[in-house]
């Protein structure tokens, strides 16, 4: 949706980077043709199946880039020191085309072995409750669960929180003004859970079944402050730097 270049601003990120090396990844999907599979992020194969997840228009906003998840296809990013990844922030932008279970997972072990082992953050259907799923072996076993009313064809910025075994999910619905980076500690989790059966590994965008979701405005970091700086819009839209993710990729 933007496209900036003002070297003073690359030269700043650029040297900051170089001292502030707690953001783990960055995406918004700018840089990624419609139609095409995201640029920065790894296609995996998954048991149930293998759809691919491709970028498209944002369907309330044609200007805007978004990724579209359809069917059961797994995405990792493509990101050094993925599988070490452990205690970490993970926010964005997520909406559900309609009334399904859709996931997304996170601490994905396995890598290119295909990923069978995972936690899942799953919407399921009527709009309201929201839980946690364990993923080993092919079995699945439902962790914790939440509620949150929520609709389809609207977009609820996601947070995820996870440190050692505990797991806190936020969520709430998008303004047209990003939120503050510490927006959660005004609210309550949507979805907590204690449990330690996976213990490193990266973020991952997954459709399930014959749902279909879209995200948008990726940041994984490890702290608050991290978020903050890899997460400051350009532009009136409120959409990442997409210098950074080229940075730290």
């Amino acid at each position: 949706m933007f496209r900036i270049a003002i070297y003073s601003t690359v030269f700043f990120l650029v040297v900051f980077s170089c001292v502030h090396a707690d953001v783990l990844f960055v995406d918004d999907f700018e840089d990624s043709p419609v139609g095409k599979s995201p640029q920065k992020w790894e296609h995996l194969e998954f048991g149930p199946g293998n759809k691919e997840i491709t970028v498209e228009k944002d369907p309330t906003n044609a200007k805007n880039k978004v990724v579209k998840t359809t069917g059961i296809g797994l995405y990792i990013p493509k990101a050094s020191g993925r599988e070490d990844w452990k205690d970490y922030i993970w926010d964005f932008d997520w909406m559900w085309e309609n009334d399904s279970f859709v996931g997304t997972i996170y601490r994905v072990e396995g890598g290119l072995k295909g990923a069978e082992s995972h936690y899942h953050v799953s919407r399921r259907t009527g709009g309201k409750e929201i839980h946690i799923y364990t993923r080993k072996a092919g079995g699945w076993n439902r962790v914790a669960g939440g509620s949150m009313d929520n609709k389809s064809k609207v977009w609820y910025t996601h947070r995820l929180i996870i440190k050692g075994a505990k797991h806190q999910i936020y969520m709430r619905e998008r303004g047209k003004v990003p939120p503050p980076p510490d927006w959660h500690l005004k609210e309550k989790p949507v979805v907590e859970a204690d449990n330690d059966m996976f213990k490193s590994g990266p973020v991952g965008m997954m459709g399930i079944t014959t749902g279909a979701s879209y995200y948008d405005n990726i940041v994984v970091a490890e702290n608050i402050n991290d978020i903050a700086a890899a997460s400051t819009p350009v532009s009136s839209q409120g959409k990442l730097t997409s210098v950074w993710g080229a940075i730290k990729n």
